[in-house]
């Protein structure tokens, strides 16, 4: 590969975004372009603090490109979907430092590789201050990603980014002044060549690009799986691989973010940290349009793999929130060879898919691995699965995980021969705690061999509150008279866009999930859209505290539409839902509408419902057509308590252990916090799962401590398995060198 950086002067630079502000606001498709000012050297526009190179450009070997692209949609297993560059650009070395009229200092530089059909990048540095932000973002402005912030800083100071489309992009880091390159440095450059990111804004990443034959999960076949649907994920790891995976239950019942995939899509630590898993990636009806591709976490730790089988298991960083839905799967490791199977999973990274299979399956041997060790689709009776789909699980009958795919040779029209570790042999064929999946299944060291799945927010979402002021038997869409045209609720001819309802909400409340009840939806342009606000105020909406642009084209006729905010919004006692309806071209006639039912007129004392002119807004019972107090009806579902029960992983049931310090030098401390676990064997195992150390501590009572010597150690990362006669509980500990 060849890596050129261009030094000319006439490109254009890329500097001041005034207009990134308002595209947060109302969202990619309501941006002018020509609100952007391109900076030069005009010592009007901004004072130029350093100057580098504004562009690096990358050319990579296009025979090697076009080998692994054949590799991708035609070998068994293929999970890779971009080529890679090492690279170290911080804002000492590369880019544009400059001082924006709003007196900030800004970073900016941009990244080029010909032909790419979308990039990305991973920063091995990323420890950013107090107040410091970043965006990545493609020359159009088109796709931006973040802000990233010091809430983003993950456990290794890296991040990694959702590929942004095109093969141009820009780097904008919001910094303070002094130790410019110390925060923050590129690492990897990736050039994706299958083409995982839409350069259409209103497709994210990989919609529409499986095959025909596949079917969305929320087709009829997929009713009866929509617990089990949200425990499988999409996964992007270090930027060039693409997969899927799904979390499990536990023995101890603990919520704990565990993700299974298969060993080729995340085969390293450097994977496993620099990997972005996608929840609730799915078309939100049947044969519909793109999903929301926004339900994302970054990072995690590789907890134990096995080659031979082709499984990896990783912890990730942070638990899902409760907006986006985990399930823990459950699982059954007997090797009972089940009556039919059903897979989900995400083919070429689309939207989730659902395949079926009536019959048995058959046990067989995949390429040069473990002989008999994978159960054999010999043909899928509804659905495929292709490229992107690895590591995604096999059901049986009884909805618990018997397998993950690890390679096949199905496609639409000939969907055949698709093979998935067995869970079984997955679970305990290695005595290894870094190559079995045993110590994270069965903590508790039940012995059991079938579990069933459990939605960790169970108990929180058995609170719930739904508030509804539309809550009567009828519903109603009022339409104007000609020569008037419209909805009295959505777009009409009195150019009326914009809408709210008021709801009361008790102390302490957070909003989780909307629900509008849908009367009329049209769209011309898929970039059709309704920005939905929560608003404080009293006697009419007054500030925003929080947004989301959703697309009218997700919204079916005469059906109900659900959305959050990505998380739990806290909200005060008096707040309104509003929503502002926009359109990339005025139609003649209202050929795009989103208009929402609404219920009985009320007492003027009764009205929630308000509208918006160009200034000022008016309760329903003021409206120029439909002067009537009212209530809309939008469904807001509330709760005073959206956070996990937390259980950590590293505390065995009656045997409270703390350890310290992690990372260690020679001597590690082992502290018994509630209780007197007395004799405790140990295990502590590398990274190749290999055993180097053994013994057993003795903690004689409360607050007792024990010593483990690792001074016979190497520098590096390890785990250590603690084993008493009821439970085994294993974690990582890295060894420093003194």
């Amino acid at each position: 590969m060849r890596h050129i950086v261009n030094n000319s002067t006439y490109f254009t630079r890329l500097l001041l975004l005034p207009s990134l502000a308002l595209m947060l606001f109302f969202g990619p498709a309501h941006v002018s372009l020509s609100q952007r000012v391109y900076v030069t050297s005009s010592p009007d526009a901004a004072e130029v603090i350093y100057d580098h190179k504004i562009m690096e450009e990358f050319f990579f070997d296009q025979s090697l490109i076009d080998s692994m692209k054949q590799a991708f949609y035609n070998v068994p297993g293929a999970s890779t979907f971009a080529v890679h560059e090492q690279i170290n650009y911080n804002p000492g070395n590369s880019g544009v430092i400059v001082k924006n009229k709003a007196g900030e200092r800004v970073w900016y530089l941009r990244l080029r590789s010909v032909n790419a059909k979308s990039l990305n990048v991973i920063f091995n540095k990323f420890i950013p201050a107090g107040g410091e932000k970043l965006f990545v973002y493609d020359i159009d402005l088109e796709t931006v990603r973040g802000p990233y912030t010091y809430l983003n800083r993950s456990k290794m100071n890296m991040l990694p980014v959702t590929p942004v489309p095109g093969d141009d992009i820009v780097i904008e880091y919001h910094l303070r002044a002094g130790n410019e390159g110390e925060r923050i440095e590129l690492g990897r450059l990736a050039h994706d060549f299958i083409g995982v990111v839409g350069k259409d804004s209103t497709k994210d990443v990989f919609y529409g690009d499986s095959q025909s034959c596949n079917v969305d999960i929320n087709c009829e076949s997929g009713a009866d799986w929509q617990k089990e649907k949200n425990s499988v994920v999409r996964i992007i790891a270090g930027g060039v691989e693409l997969g899927s995976g799904f979390m499990l239950n536990n023995t101890n019942q603990a919520n704990i973010p565990y993700v299974i995939t298969a060993n080729h899509v995340i085969e390293t630590e450097f994977l496993a940290t620099n990997s972005i898993f996608f929840f609730r990636y799915e078309s939100p009806y049947c044969d519909g349009p793109d999903g929301i591709a926004q339900y994302t976490l970054s990072g995690s730790e590789l907890m134990a793999k096995s080659e031979n089988l082709d499984f990896t298991i990783v912890r990730l960083e942070d638990f899902p929130p409760i907006t986006y839905k985990p399930y823990f799967a459950g699982w059954d490791v007997r090797f009972v060879i089940p009556d039919s199977s059903t897979g989900i999973h995400h083919p070429s990274g689309d939207v989730k898919k659902i395949s079926t299979d009536g019959d048995p399956p058959g046990v067989d041997t995949f390429q040069e691995l473990i002989q008999n060790g994978f159960w054999k689709i010999v043909q899928w009776d509804e659905g495929t699965t292709e490229g992107g789909s690895s590591g995604s699980p096999l059901f049986n009958q009884d909805h618990r995980v018997i397998g993950l795919l690890v390679g096949g040779e199905a496609v639409c029209g000939r969907s055949v021969n698709d093979y998935y570790t067995r869970m079984d042999l997955a679970h305990d064929l290695y005595d290894e705690m870094t190559q079995s999946l045993l110590p994270w299944l069965d903590p508790a060291r039940s012995g059991d061999k079938v579990w069933d799945g459990r939605d960790p927010y169970s108990e929180n979402t058995a609170t719930f509150d739904t508030l509804n002021n539309c809550d009567g038997d009828k519903r109603y869409l009022t339409e104007y008279d000609l020569p008037g045209t419209g909805y009295t609720t959505g777009y009409n001819s009195d150019s009326l866009v914009m809408y709210a309802e008021k709801f009361f909400a008790s102390p302490g409340d957070e909003i989780c999930e909307i629900i509008f009840g849908v009367g009329d939806s049209r769209y011309i342009d898929n970039n059709d859209s309704i920005t939905v606000f929560i608003m404080d105020g009293i006697t009419e909406p007054a500030s925003v505290i929080a947004r989301r642009t959703l697309y009218i084209r997700d919204a079916l006729d005469s059906t109900k539409l659900y959305f959050d905010f990505l998380e739990p919004v806290a909200v005060p006692e008096d707040f309104f839902i509003a929503w502002h309806l926009w359109y990339k071209d005025e139609a003649a006639s209202e050929q795009q509408q989103l208009a929402l039912l609404h219920g009985e007129a009320l007492s003027v004392s009764q009205n929630t419902a308000y509208f918006k002119d160009i200034a000022n807004w008016y309760p329903f019972y003021e409206h120029p057509y439909g002067a009537d107090p009212l209530s809309l009806c939008v469904q807001v579902i509330v709760s005073d308590n959206t956070v996990y029960n937390s259980v950590d992983d590293i505390i065995l049931p009656g045997d409270d252990f703390l350890l310290y310090p992690n990372p260690v030098s020679d001597i590690l401390r082992v502290k018994a916090r509630n209780n007197t676990p007395g004799k405790t064997n140990y295990k502590i195992f590398n990274m190749s799962g290999q055993k180097v150390l053994d013994g057993y501590i003795h903690l004689s009572n409360a607050g007792s401590e024990a010593e483990i010597n690792l001074s016979s150690l190497k520098t590096g990362i390890y785990y250590i398995s603690f084993e008493t006669g009821s439970a085994r509980r294993s974690y990582k500990i890295i060894r420093n060198s003194q």
